[in-house]
């Protein structure tokens, strides 16, 4: 919600590049950064170019975001002769990937991404981060039940998501009955003081704010009516992705890499993310980001497809929402997934749950 509302296509500004990771010269017998990828692999994924990831909310302990910043203060990205540009300042980071203005970027779910698709983003999905929703309504305390919001206001922002209609339906609620109101405003305590009895929101956001203020108020998340969902979806521009598969793939190789390192190493992770955030002169709240890192990096390790390892995404995984979309009317002409949707890039990184690492 937060960080992922990428809808639009407008024209944007994309600035602040903070990183760039290129793999320095290397003999043709040991081409990557430590020899540990072919000298043919290593050209070809020099060749591809600058690869520009674009983070859907600027400095976020979020996945898909803050994985790629230890990416590349690790050196991962260069270990795989890769050269990634950090875009920390966009308004609307689909619509520069769509364009190919960038490379890739994140949104928060399969739903998210085939709005996308179907306003016609130039984009394939790539890598599910967790098949259970990381969407959330909250509401005043004296709102005991979803049911209880029937006659009364649940905020919204921008697009409605899926996994809370669909939560609402799962609950009894009549949505017809619900006054839904399109906020911009994305500050929780505009339901603490009664502005609106409920409002969307995301499990790693706004509930870990209004709880550090001691604020009074219920959760209600997809996961407690049953309802399935999807979480952290990164997607590339569809040319960059058909030219330069072996580098887009190796992108993700070190982002996952990176990844495990952070679930392992969150404390750490967070200060480097902080770094980058005192670069660009960005306010960095340290306490809440760790809090951030530790619901989301949960979510995806407890949340994957079973037997498989973090970002594997499958058509079937993607199903209910696909239906949702279409249910709630909230998209027409969304494409088939088989041609918005990648399922062999990421799982080809991995034997079983354990990812190759060259």
């Amino acid at each position: 919600m937060r960080r992922r509302r990428s809808v639009g296509f407008a024209a944007v500004v994309v600035a602040t590049v903070l990183g760039a990771s290129a793999c320095s010269g290397g003999s043709s017998d040991n081409a990557g950064g430590h020899g540990i990828v072919s000298a043919e692999r290593c050209a070809a994924n020099r060749a591809a170019g600058p690869i520009t990831y674009v983070s859907p909310f600027g400095f976020d302990a979020a996945a898909g975001i803050i994985e790629v910043f230890a990416a590349d203060k690790l050196g991962y990205f260069r270990d795989l002769c890769l050269d990634v540009r950090l875009v920390t300042s966009s308004s609307n980071s689909a619509s520069v990937v769509s364009a190919g203005t960038a490379t890739t970027t994140s949104t928060g779910s399969a739903a998210d991404f085939l709005l996308l698709a179907a306003n016609g983003s130039h984009t394939t999905a790539v890598a599910t981060y967790g098949n259970a929703s990381a969407y959330c309504i909250i509401t005043r305390p004296e709102f005991t039940t979803l049911k209880q919001l029937e006659g009364h206001t649940l905020g919204y922002h921008f697009v409605k998501a899926a996994p809370n209609l669909a939560m609402l339906r799962a609950a009894g609620v009549d949505i017809d009955k619900v006054k839904l109101i399109n906020t911009p405003n994305f500050d929780p305590h505009q339901v603490v003081q009664g502005k609106l009895d409920a409002v969307s929101c995301y499990q790693s956001n706004e509930p870990l704010t209004l709880r550090a203020e001691g604020a009074k108020f219920n959760l209600f998340t997809p996961q407690q009516f049953g309802v399935s969902g999807t979480y952290n979806v990164v997607f590339f521009n569809t040319d960059f992705l058909t030219a330069h598969r072996d580098a887009a793939q190796d992108f993700m190789r070190a982002d996952l890499h990176a990844f495990a390192y952070c679930e392992t190493h969150q404390a750490e992770c967070v200060s480097i993310e902080q770094g980058y955030a005192a670069r660009a002169g960005a306010e960095y709240p340290v306490p809440h980001e760790r809090q951030v890192w530790k619901l989301e990096a949960a979510l995806s390790r407890n949340n994957t497809l079973p037997g498989k390892g973090i970002g594997v995404q499958s058509e079937a995984e993607w199903q209910p929402e696909l239906r949702e979309v279409t249910e709630f009317g909230l998209a027409k002409n969304v494409p088939p997934l088989s041609e918005v949707e990648d399922t062999t890039l990421v799982s080809e990184l991995y034997r079983g749950n354990h990812l190759i690492w060259p």
